[in-house]
């Protein structure tokens, strides 16, 4: 008699990782004209026949944002406090109105991984992948923010309980790296590949 394995219950963390747009830069609802009016934010593009069926998971049947309780985040911003919970909009450097690829990405692998998920985002705005970033096997001087993002994550990991007291305690997995970069890597000038002689 053969048995099924039992499913993996061990925290699968997931690092998000990168500049601004990691931070969290869309707007869920707000207006005016620094916010376009409110075009394109989350709750114009939720109303959009067209769009509703990929967004639909996002909002409750009242009206209320979706939380998931199978995935957590948490976001230690640069000036602000931490923010620790149930994945759902606000983990944005700007709060309660904004959301960064933590909320999509959080859902899409909640719905694939049957055990809980954590996403540990750790994000700074208006930072080099040359300098501000740059990791020990890279050569020369191993950046801050760099430093920073691995000093973060150990605190997250060391911290479970803490910040997410229904954690069972049955252990961690890291599951992904996730990077995404923001403004700053648009003015870097782009190099010819000397094995190929095109733009990389």
């Amino acid at each position: 008699m053969t048995c099924a394995a039992e499913p993996n219950r061990k925290l699968q963390v997931f690092i998000l990782a990168g500049q601004s747009n990691m931070e969290g830069q869309a707007v869920v609802d707000l207006s005016g004209k620094d916010y376009n009016e409110g075009r394109g934010t989350l709750a114009q593009l939720i109303e959009d026949p067209r769009l509703q069926p990929q967004l639909k998971h996002l909002r409750n049947s009242n009206g209320s944002w979706a939380v998931r309780d199978d995935v957590w985040c948490r976001y230690k911003r640069e000036h602000g406090p931490l923010l620790a919970g149930p994945l759902s909009i606000g983990f944005s450097i700007y709060g309660g109105h904004h959301f960064g690829p933590e909320l999509e990405f959080g859902h899409v692998v909640g719905d694939q991984i049957e055990s809980p998920v954590l996403l540990i985002k750790t994000a700074w705005g208006g930072k080099s992948l040359y300098q501000d970033f740059r990791p020990p096997r890279s050569g020369g001087s191993v950046g801050p923010y760099y430093k920073k993002m691995i000093a973060e994550v150990r605190e997250a990991l060391a911290n479970l309980k803490t910040d997410f007291p229904a954690y069972d305690g049955s252990g961690f997995e890291l599951a992904g790296f996730v990077w995404y970069h923001g403004w700053k890597m648009g003015s870097i000038p782009r190099m010819p590949s000397p094995s190929t002689n095109r733009t990389l």
